[in-house]
């Protein structure tokens, strides 16, 4: 009985020893620095810093390695964000990304941070409490990858409504697509984004035009950027966190200048790890919209998240746009769909 005992109590150790070691290399941080210690400055240039430092998911640092292309002519970005994507790294802090950087880091699944200060401050605040929950609200919302059917209603201040039905596909951090089935003026439409790059495919014009994030394809409060929304992780970082006795306030501020908010402000409930209303402000502070989740429903397979989204906004009084899930569930894509020769045939998806 002993030994049965004894036995377990190991296997149980082991267990945990293993669950601890996984965790602790989950994450590898890598931070441009201008020279080889922790208390360095961050870099202001990622793709040609003289130095990258790597941490672990504890902030411990495990490597300082010298950055290959700081001296090359051309393309020193996207071949840093390879060779660090080889070695393993899952983030990368850096004052300032050029766009082929972020575009490689995108495409190699690693997220990124631009940050000011001391190397280590800022590893700090990328493994904040604020952040790993954000991520956890961004899988709570929806799975990495899925699709939906939702309506969109455009409310004016005299009552009259707009309503659309969109099918939407997703896949990874940066790739969206929507199809519109309804109205019928509207049918066969499709939008595509890829990271902060967005179309509209219009069957009788015949190729895709460039939109732009603060647009709306369906006229409403709900910008393009909120109707192909990615994770609110792959465009925003906690600057800083409130908890409260039955929620979070998370203060988020944008990594990039191209994305449509400058910050967001979000109430999260503490139990469901979900949020519950978002305030969209500029650089300055100023109200934008405000964007509220509703109805909590459970879609199947492990995906219980509002249902109901509304916003309303000081800029468009007596305006209100509402969106309504009625089905989410994960499914895996191929990259051919989410490019502009695939959008007249998003239709073919549809099971």
């Amino acid at each position: 009985m002993k030994k049965t005992l004894f036995s377990t109590l190991v296997v149980l150790f082991l267990v945990q020893v293993v669950a601890y070691a996984a965790q602790k290399n989950a994450a590898k941080i890598a931070v441009a620095s201008n020279s080889k210690d922790a208390t360095s400055s961050i870099s202001s240039k990622a793709g040609k810093c003289p130095y990258y430092l790597i941490f672990n998911s504890t902030g411990e640092l495990m490597e300082v390695v010298g950055n290959p292309y700081k001296d090359a002519q051309r393309g020193a970005g996207q071949q840093t964000a390879d060779f660090l994507a080889d070695k393993g790294v899952t983030i990368v802090i850096a004052e300032t990304f050029g766009d082929k950087m972020i575009g490689a880091m995108r495409s190699n699944s690693t997220d990124y941070f631009q940050l000011r200060g001391i190397v280590q401050d800022a590893v700090k605040k990328v493994l904040s409490p604020g952040n790993q929950i954000l991520m956890k609200l961004d899988r709570n919302l929806s799975p990495e990858s899925y699709e939906s059917y939702r309506k969109l209603i455009n409310i004016e201040p005299n009552g009259r409504k707009r309503e659309y039905v969109l099918f939407t596909a997703k896949k990874g951090r940066d790739k969206v697509a929507a199809l519109f089935l309804s109205p019928a003026s509207e049918k066969g439409r499709s939008t595509l984004r890829l990271v902060e790059n967005m179309w509209l495919y219009i069957p009788n014009v015949g190729k895709p035009i460039r939109i732009t994030s603060l647009q709306s394809v369906v006229g409403g409060v709900f910008n393009n950027s909120d109707i192909l929304r990615l994770d609110y992780a792959a465009e925003y970082f906690v600057e800083q966190m409130e908890e409260l006795s039955d929620k979070y306030v998370l203060h988020l501020k944008a990594k990039t200048k191209t994305v449509a908010y400058d910050k967001l402000k979000m109430w999260v409930d503490k139990n469901k790890i979900l949020p519950i209303k978002v305030e969209c402000l500029t650089e300055a502070s100023m109200l934008i919209k405000t964007i509220y989740f509703k109805q909590t429903k459970d879609f199947g397979g492990k995906i219980v998240r509002p249902s109901v989204i509304e916003t309303d906004s000081p800029l468009y009084k007596g305006y209100k746009s509402v969106m309504i899930f009625a089905k989410i569930k994960k499914r895996t894509f191929e990259d051919e769909v989410f490019t502009l020769t695939f959008m007249p045939n998003l239709e073919s998806l549809r099971q």
